[in-house]
Formats: C-alpha cells, sequence, structure tokens
C-alpha cells in the first residue's frame, strides 16, 4: 500500500480497522513501550493534528505487525 498522501490520522485509522483494534488498545500498548502516560484524548488530538513523531509511528508498526519499507518508486 503506498501511503504518500494519506495523513497520519488516516494512516493509523487504516490500521486500526485492518487489525480490528481500538485507539484506545493502541495507546495503552504506545504507553508501555514509551514509559508514557497519555491519555488516549490527547492521543487523538495529536493524530488530527499531524503530530506523530517517526519513532511512534515505527511502534505502531511494530504493536501492529507491520513493517516500513521504504522503496524507490519505478517512473
Amino acid at each position: 500500500m503506498i501511503i504518500n498522501d494519506l495523513d497520519d490520522f488516516q494512516l493509523v485509522k487504516y490500521l486500526l480497522n485492518k487489525e480490528y483494534m481500538l485507539q484506545k488498545v493502541l495507546n495503552d500498548r504506545l504507553n508501555e513501550k514509551l514509559g508514557k502516560d497519555t491519555k488516549a484524548s490527547n492521543f487523538s488530538c495529536k493524530l488530527k493534528r499531524e503530530h506523530l513523531t517517526f519513532k511512534e509511528l515505527k511502534l505502531i508498526c511494530e504493536i501492529m505487525g507491520y513493517d516500513l519499507i521504504i522503496q524507490k518508486r519505478n517512473n
């Protein structure tokens, strides 16, 4: 799947729907991995404002069982 045109919120929502996972569950698992106590509402706002860090994106992919792959375009 090419994600270049998706914002943070759309990408995470797509993965959550695909894996039948609640955003709150993802937030709880992220908090465990990062050693933080971010509230689910703050996490949701962060996604909507597109303030997700690359580190957080990598962890989200790890939690959900996905790999991030950078691939050169075939033009």
